[in-house]
């Protein structure tokens, strides 16, 4: 393809793109290319009196933020559809894509070809491109009720007791724990621990049902 050279303000990105490129990376990229100029044409397509990003939006800003009058281009004639198919092929190998336009940009592709094609056409399988669709099924607090859900298992995570006991201490140990669980409902996971945890609970109601005795006898 010809590569031509236009102007940077008859250029605009497409608003669908979905890729986003981390600030390190920016920079390194900014710096190549204010060292050593643009290695690859960004890719556009017509529009208007003016041209449409398909893929090199980042580029394009960089290029901008440098003073840059004109950037190398290659025009395509892509349909809407055949240019957001190419920028999420082209996306797949620089940075990473937000969840929710990826999933937007899948979701309006399918409304005019099957999930089938698309994994033949995108570096996506079948299975993930309908995971990307569940997406839009999700509340828009979704988020939020994911870290308070992360939060909350956090204090549910499993831990390690570990103590050295003598062999008749662990006959005494083996002995209650086998009664605790036989206490628990059949089937109960981790029994060994829950039995356990009965076992040091019961204690402690224990000294407190004591102690709360002995406070009422000194009353007395």
């Amino acid at each position: 393809m010809d590569i031509t050279l236009i102007e940077l303000n008859r250029i605009i990105p497409n608003d669908y793109n979905p890729n986003v490129v981390s600030e390190d990376i920016l920079a390194k990229l900014r710096q190549e290319i204010g060292q050593k100029g643009l290695c690859e044409p960004i890719l556009v397509r017509g529009r208007d009196n003016g041209y449409v990003i398909v893929d090199g939006e980042h580029r394009w800003r960089i290029c901008r933020e440098l003073g840059w009058e004109e950037i190398p281009c290659i025009i395509t004639n892509f349909d809407d559809n055949e240019a957001r198919i190419k920028t999420l092929q082209l996306n797949y190998m620089r940075g990473s894509a937000v969840p929710v336009k990826l999933a937007a940009l899948i979701h309006s592709l399918n409304k005019e070809i099957k999930l089938e094609e698309l994994a033949k056409r995108l570096p996506y399988e079948e299975v993930q491109l309908k995971d990307n669709l569940e997406l839009l099924k999700l509340p828009d607090n979704f988020g939020d009720e994911i870290k308070q859900q992360a939060k909350a298992e956090e204090n549910q995570l499993p831990g390690v007791i570990s103590f050295v006991v003598y062999k008749d201490q662990e006959e005494i140990i083996e002995k209650a724990l086998e009664k605790a669980k036989q206490k628990l409902p059949d089937g109960t996971k981790n029994s060994k621990a829950i039995a356990l945890a009965n076992l040091c609970n019961y204690f402690i109601q224990a000294q407190q049902d004591t102690n709360k005795t002995e406070s009422m006898k000194g009353v007395e």
